[in-house]
């Protein structure tokens, strides 16, 4: 359960994804690079569901949002965790493939998006159906977790994210990272950095940064206050 927002960039853009989650589950730690079908991947490592909800090579970056276009009833068992979709999206060599032969039955209602070479796809299952939109790259855009947020206080926080863009300057990372923690803050419980009570709250804030041929990500732990900062292989940019 998140929050995503898409900013491009000269030569580049900066994704950053903030992760809605119950405080109970087990913290999640950035990982040391997987090697995925020859391409170095960089996530944070869920240890609940073994999965992630955000992940990033030199030529492709997928992150996931719980839900499709509207909150649903969970009917498990499902198939796997949707977080495991993330990491299997690296298995295929172009997004195309993966869309066409990925089998998503099974799997929990979600939104993936994939960005790769100046692409930017947005892909929405139901658990019945699967919906594929492919959006402008050099325009800013930001999604909400449907599972927790009604669509009346997505099109508000669209709202806060235009209000945000029309005060700027410049865009630049600290700028979004400060919007992701600030933004909506009069209202907590639907505030981009979100908290109910003792259940639920933002736990982590995850950016990553292509500039040219060089990709960065930044996972901020904010229960723990602690942030890391890995540059990717450049072995492995696509130019």
């Amino acid at each position: 359960m998140c929050t995503v927002s898409y900013l491009p960039g000269q030569n580049g853009f900066i994704l950053t994804s903030s992760r809605d989650e119950k405080l109970t589950r087990p913290v999640a730690k950035l990982s040391e690079p997987i090697l995925i079908h020859g391409q170095e991947v960089t996530f944070p490592s869920d240890p609940q569901g073994n999965g992630t909800w955000i992940a990033s090579s030199n030529a492709r970056t997928v992150c996931l949002l719980n839900g499709a276009f509207t909150a649903h009833t969970p009917a498990p068992p499902y198939r796997h965790s949707r977080g495991l979709v993330v990491l299997n999206a690296f298995d295929y060599f172009t997004v195309q493939s993966f869309i066409a032969n990925y089998d998503f039955g099974g799997l929990e209602p979600f939104t993936l998006l994939l960005v790769e070479k100046e692409t930017l796809v947005v892909l929405r299952w139901n658990g019945r159906q699967l919906f594929v939109v492919e959006k402008d790259p050099a325009v800013p855009h930001i999604w909400s977790s449907a599972t927790l947020y009604e669509p009346e206080m997505i099109v508000k926080r669209e709202k806060w994210f235009s209000e945000w863009l029309d005060s700027l300057k410049e865009i630049s990372l600290d700028g979004i990272r400060e919007f992701h923690k600030r933004a909506g803050e009069d209202d907590p419980e639907n505030a981009i950095r979100m908290r109910r009570g003792d259940v639920f709250a933002t736990v982590s804030l995850t950016s990553v940064i292509r500039s040219g041929t060089q990709m960065e990500m930044i996972y901020e732990d904010l229960i723990h206050s602690e942030t890391i900062h890995k540059t990717l292989s450049r072995h492995y940019v696509s130019n």
